[in-house]
């Protein structure tokens, strides 16, 4: 067994992003095996912070973001407000996760004289350069969390090789997906959306969830459903939100299939969407890892998913555990859908690689870091 540890995690909000829902999931593993382990936020609002643990220590700093953001402002505030809660806790490992987390965490660790063994965790290819101040700043802080970093944490080999090119030496740098938990309960009560779905026929239901936004790329979801044949009678839900929902219902409208799509909104027990799919589809152009194929293989619905960088490939073992098609192609994602459908993997070669990310199976790989000083 090993030696228990005063573990901080450092990620700045308890809202709905993937990478905070990972730290809550870590943070109630580590608890569970008996570590000392705090939650160190800035701000502790937010649907995921439900899904803590009763012996997780939240620390709240009290800052609150506007939208995603918290200013510039805000956060060198924030930053030198920490940096006294660093020393009052005195951790033996930090993780961190966020890209400019990992930057903050690594100078604070640093300016505190904190002797942490440190692991921040990426969870989206080259986020630092998505405009032109970030990209010239990118060295600079890859450098500053490299040099501080006992190892850093890829969520998949893409992301490895995106550190490695950033600067990161091979030997600092481990690849670790992303915990799943089990899905929880099906609710009894039936939704609203449920009751639209049964109005629609009684076809296959092929499922997908996701931010209507363009990297996940519905539209080509919605142009290959339109392409499937007819007496199929198949029917579409799209579980989530965005700014791109009107746009998506619109083009729904344009292909002839508006009465056989289902805009279900953001359902917050995805234990429910999976239970309605004979077929789960990811559509993305580009994925840090891929969450939701893992859920759905976890509850036996069969999977397509884009050959989207970097998470797909690895998760679907290059196409042992469900089909992968070219991004964009939605003459071959139409392919893939009618061929999955008439031959399904069986769910319980499905669920056996679903394991290999569950929360006991990853809380391994994260302890085992604590040996790297």
């Amino acid at each position: 067994m090993t030696e228990a540890k005063r573990i901080v995690i450092h990620v700045p909000t308890l809202r709905g992003g993937g990478a905070e829902r990972v730290c809550v999931l870590i943070a109630n593993e580590l608890a569970r095996r008996g570590h000392d382990v705090s939650l160190l936020v800035w701000d502790g609002s937010g649907p995921n912070a439900q899904h803590v643990s009763s012996p997780v220590k939240i620390v709240d700093l009290g800052f609150r973001a506007h939208g995603e953001k918290f200013g510039k402002i805000a956060t060198i505030r924030a930053f030198l407000r920490a940096l006294p809660v660093w020393r009052r806790l005195e951790p033996d490992i930090v993780f961190s996760a966020l890209e400019f987390a990992n930057v903050l965490t690594a100078l604070a660790l640093t300016l505190t004289a904190r002797k942490a063994a440190f692991f921040p965790s990426f969870h989206a290819a080259g986020s630092l350069k998505a405009d032109s101040l970030g990209s010239r700043l990118a060295p600079l802080l890859s450098r500053i969390v490299s040099r501080r970093s006992t190892t850093a944490i890829a969520v998949s080999q893409g992301i490895a090789s995106d550190l490695r090119s950033r600067g990161f030496a091979e030997e600092k740098i481990t690849v670790i997906g992303n915990p799943i938990p089990a899905m929880p309960a099906i609710p009894t009560d039936d939704a609203l959306w449920r009751d639209r779905l049964s109005l629609m026929g009684h076809g296959p239901v092929i499922i997908t969830l996701g931010r209507l936004v363009e990297v996940k790329d519905h539209r080509t979801l919605i142009a290959a459903f339109a392409r499937l044949a007819p007496e199929r009678q198949a029917r579409l839900v799209i579980f989530g939100d965005g700014p791109l929902s009107s746009e998506l219902e619109k083009h729904a409208a344009e292909l002839g299939v508006q009465d056989k799509i289902l805009f279900a909104g953001y359902v917050g027990n995805p234990a429910a969407c999976y239970a309605i799919a004979d077929l789960f589809v990811l559509s993305s152009r580009s994925e840090g890892f891929g969450n939701v194929l893992v859920e759905a293989m976890s509850a036996g619905v069969p999977v397509v998913s884009t050959d989207a960088p970097h998470g797909p490939r690895e998760i679907l073992a290059d196409g042992r555990y469900g089909a992968l098609v070219p991004v964009g192609d939605a003459g071959a994602l139409a392919a893939a859908i009618e061929k999955t459908l008439e031959h399904p993997i069986e769910t319980a070669l499905l669920r056996s690689r679903a394991n290999d990310f569950g929360e006991q199976a990853i809380g391994d790989r994260y302890e085992a870091l604590f040996k790297r000083r």
